[in-house]
């Protein structure tokens, strides 16, 4: 068997080793992500490994890897089977979203397939690394510990059990280490040993490695020496809620939001599951009165009126879409007197013996039985998300709003200091809508410094203001901070605004059913904006660094307006009207360009994923006989050329280029003449050694004149056709 052969069938058996540590660490991330699609993330690793080991160069292999993703990813994220002009589109959007994402540092936009995309690269410079471990430091010590530590640290502190994974782990990498140890005892030599002495050098490893497992399975386990510290760690998470100004609170849901500030612990504690199409934002109410150092409500004695039974939870959109209707399944861990509800909630589901009835001051509903607020620990909530219209909110001018019924909305302490009005002013005064004015106050936080923090966070001092001192001395928080100063700037620019609560998104553990499942722990309970846009009505705003936010807009733009309508929007048009009207075309044309590329793709669709799977096919027969028909090309390509120096010393650079691909690799610190003789040893003749001669003579002894012979090009072909052989 050749020496490359035998190296090739080593590095297939390590790489092999290497790919089921690298199995072991997508197991735990795929089920505690909920990602799944565990078995296309190892075909991707396998070809990471696998095309390196065939010799397929980079500029060959870089696409096919890169084609692979693209149909992963659509795989994934595309219903049914997707064509060509539908994944064509979907990556154009996705692209658009994720780069207006990037540039405007709302990270937390990011889509689920662009972090796929990312994962995805990460793999691949995963597995570059490890190549160069193996092949370059005979060593793969680094990833095999990081490994262990991987999978232990997750075995305690997560819900993932990795007994059986702990072993399987030391097993394969015990077998890694040693057979790179061998490797490098072996390297050493001038003439290696063959594959079966290697097999047999081997073999004392790989029973003991194996016998060792197998007893450590049979052995009775004694009970650990010292208590699990984990149960207590989480015990200290009880209480969460009870944030305050003093010494570091908890985070999740609490009552009282009149005394902010202050640093929070995290607290993983599961409040509730959800099942829906999509994430959502967990709204339970509002709040309205400001009072220099949190929130109360304006009215302690709420009116409270029934929902459901045809009655909506929340007010219908003046103007817009919602988006497909859906239902959410909730499932409690705690108890809460109150539901939680998506944007756009309808309606409660009929449970029997409880009426839910609503405070209309905050929004908040509380299931009754027997006139008692009960907990429920499963309900669910019919709701379609909003799109909020993005031509009437371009339409949202001070003048619309009505001069009274918001005063509660508008309220701000007397006390409060003039920089904040100032910089309200200052943030607002380009914008002609109240829409633009809110949405330059939501930018601001994430384009001039703020920092989004949980423990280091002070709190204002007695007599100071909590939206001044997060505003203009500390720059730091966490939601509450960044939602907080939003309303006040919002009412200070004269936008009614009121301070919302309930949680965010949670993670999303897997599917379930048709829907996906997620999980809310009291870290996710958030804060956030709502502002009142008139002819829209309330429309939530997310100012906290990291954070999306709900809703979404309607990019409307062809809705049918009044002539009122029109006529202000020709007002406050920034563009001539030509300019508009080039636009207009343009789009049009756009739309004609992909309408005529989707037509002909669906009329032809058969044809042309026959023609590509002729190509791939004729393109794999290409590389797999390459042996044989590049020889001739690289012949006939420098027939063409001069046999002067330059073109002499890139003849002789490509044949041994050619010479390493077939096997007769020049190895590392040995000279062109011995390498020559090993070459011409192998061919029989001269060849090679008259090719150095004339090189090294050209090169080194000023004797450009001396590759100028017509039986160096002759030597040259022959040795180029015997590689093909």
């Amino acid at each position: 068997m050749k020496e490359k052969w035998q190296n090739r069938l080593f590095l297939a058996v390590v790489y092999g080793l290497v790919f089921l540590l690298v199995r072991e660490w997508l197991i735990p991330i795929t089920e505690l992500t909920g990602t799944g699609h565990l078995g296309l993330f190892l075909v991707f690793v396998g070809l990471c490994f696998a095309l390196p080991l065939l010799g397929m160069p980079w500029w060959a292999s870089g696409p096919l890897k890169v084609v692979f993703s693209g149909w992963l990813i659509a795989h994934a994220y595309l219903d049914g089977s997707p064509g060509p002009v539908r994944v064509v589109r979907f990556f154009a959007d996705d692209f658009r979203i994720n780069l207006q994402a990037l540039l405007s540092g709302g990270f937390a936009g990011i889509t689920d397939a662009f972090r796929t995309l990312l994962f995805l690269a990460l793999l691949w410079m995963a597995a570059y690394l490890i190549q160069y471990w193996i092949t370059t430091r005979m060593s793969v010590f680094l990833f095999y510990g990081m490994t262990l530590v991987f999978i232990t640290v997750l075995d305690t502190f997560s819900p993932y059990r990795a007994d059986d994974a702990i072993l399987r782990i030391l097993v394969v990498g015990l077998l890694l280490v040693g057979l790179l140890a061998i490797a490098k005892l072996t390297a050493g030599h001038e003439r290696k040993p063959p594959l079966p002495a290697l097999a047999l050098m081997a073999m004392p490893l790989v029973l003991l490695i194996g016998a060792s497992g197998a007893v450590s399975q049979m052995l009775p386990k004694s009970e650990p020496a010292w208590p699990d510290p984990v149960p207590f760690l989480r015990s200290l998470a009880d209480g969460a809620g009870s944030g305050g100004t003093g010494e570091a609170g908890k985070i999740g849901y609490g009552e009282d939001d009149s005394m902010l500030g202050g640093p929070f612990v995290g607290d993983d504690t599961v409040v509730f599951e959800a099942e829906a199409k999509s994430g959502q934002y967990w709204k339970v109410e509002t709040k309205d009165t400001y009072t220099m150092r949190g929130w109360v409500n304006s009215s302690e004695d709420q009116e409270l009126l029934p929902v459901g039974d045809g009655t909506p939870i929340s007010d219908p959109l003046l103007a817009g879409k919602t988006r497909d209707a859906d239902t959410a399944e909730l499932s409690m861990n705690l108890d809460f007197n109150f539901i939680v509800q998506p944007y756009g909630a309808q309606q409660p589901a009929p449970v029997e013996g409880v009426q839910f009835l609503q405070e209309t001051g905050t929004g908040k509903v509380i299931p009754f039985r027997d006139r008692t607020p009960v907990a429920l620990e499963h309900y669910s909530v019919s709701f379609s998300e909003p799109a909020y219209s993005l031509t009437a909110l371009r339409q949202t001018t001070p003048d619309k709003l009505a001069a009274d019924g918001f005063d509660q909305y508008l309220q701000l302490p007397d006390e409060l200091p003039q920089r904040v009005h100032d910089l309200a002013a200052e943030l607002t005064s380009g914008e002609a809508t109240l829409y633009g004015k809110a949405r330059a106050v939501e930018r601001y936080f994430a384009r001039n410094g703020y920092v989004y923090d949980q423990e280091n966070v002070a709190s204002p001092g007695a007599g100071d203001d909590y939206v001044d001192h997060f505003l203009f001395d500390t720059k730091r928080g966490y939601c509450d901070n960044f939602s907080t100063s939003m309303v006040v700037l919002l009412r200070s620019a004269g936008i009614p605004a009121r301070w919302a609560k309930g949680f965010n998104e949670g993670d999303e553990k897997g599917k379930s059913g048709d829907g996906r499942l997620f999980e809310i722990t009291n870290n996710n309970a958030h804060s956030w904006v709502e502002a009142y846009m008139p002819g829209v009505g309330w429309m939530p705003f997310e100012p906290t660094i990291g954070f999306s936010g709900a809703g979404g807009i309607d990019y409307d733009l062809d809705l049918d307006e009044t002539p009122e309508e029109q006529q202000a929007e020709t007002e406050q048009a920034a563009t001539p009207e030509k300019k508009k009207e080039e636009e207009k075309k343009a789009a049009a044309a756009d739309a004609d360009f992909w309408k005529n590329i989707g037509e002909f793709f669906s009329k032809h669709q058969g044809k042309l994923y026959a023609a590509a799977g002729i190509l791939l096919a004729v393109l794999a027969i290409a590389w797999f006989t390459r042996a044989k028909w590049l020889p001739k090309l690289l012949v006939a390509q420098y027939r063409r050329k001069p046999f002067d120096r330059d073109g002499f010393e890139q003849a002789y650079g490509r044949l041994l280029k050619q010479l390493g691909r077939y096997g007769l690799k020049r190895e590392d610190g040995k000279t062109l003449s011995d390498y020559a003789a090993e070459v011409d040893a192998h061919f029989g003749g001269m060849d090679m050694r008259s090719l150095t001669g004339a090189y090294e003579e050209s090169l080194y002894g000023g004797r450009p004149d001396a590759v100028r012979s017509e039986h160096l090009r002759e030597s040259w072909e022959n040795l180029i056709y015997r590689t093909g052989s």
